[in-house]
């Protein structure tokens, strides 16, 4: 209801952060673009907003990509070194309707708020929406909004 028909989860993700890298789609493209070649398959790309000249660029990968992560990382950080961790689930929030629902995401953010599951990362698109949890949360996280969204 209220937009969502479904509600799934992956557990062991990655999360890997390049904080303040230059603002430039190029830059951003030959960061993506190592991990690319390296055939890992990377998901959730978040960006901050600009400050000043500089960005911060997020994105998950499944743990079981860890060591080829490693490998590649020497290339895609040359100019500043990334933050990686890990112990995260990805729950995704998908509804075809939720492209005409109002406050899909706040009816989302209060369900975890409520039993206390922090967001690490969101990113959302027109048919779904994918928030980073500690891996501990994962269970509540779920059913906290299978329950607000009335999928029980």
């Amino acid at each position: 209801m209220y937009g969502v028909s479904k509600i799934s989860s992956e557990q062991n993700i990655m999360l890997t952060t390049f904080p303040s890298i230059q603002y430039s789609a190029g830059k951003l493209a030959d960061c993506l673009d190592v991990f690319a070649k390296a055939g890992i398959v990377v998901d959730m790309i978040c960006q901050s907003a600009p400050h000043s000249d500089r960005v911060d660029v997020s994105f998950t990968t499944s743990y079981s990509n860890f060591s080829a992560v490693m490998k590649a990382l020497p290339e895609a950080a040359k100019d500043n070194p990334p933050m990686i961790s890990g112990g995260f689930s990805k729950v995704n929030l998908f509804g075809e309707e939720m492209v005409t629902s109002c406050g899909v995401a706040a009816r989302a953010m209060r369900a975890l708020a409520a039993v206390g599951v922090e967001v690490i990362l969101i990113t959302t698109s027109d048919l779904d929406i994918s928030v980073l949890i500690r891996q501990q949360d994962e269970d509540a996280a779920l059913s906290a909004l299978q329950q607000a969204f009335e999928l029980s």
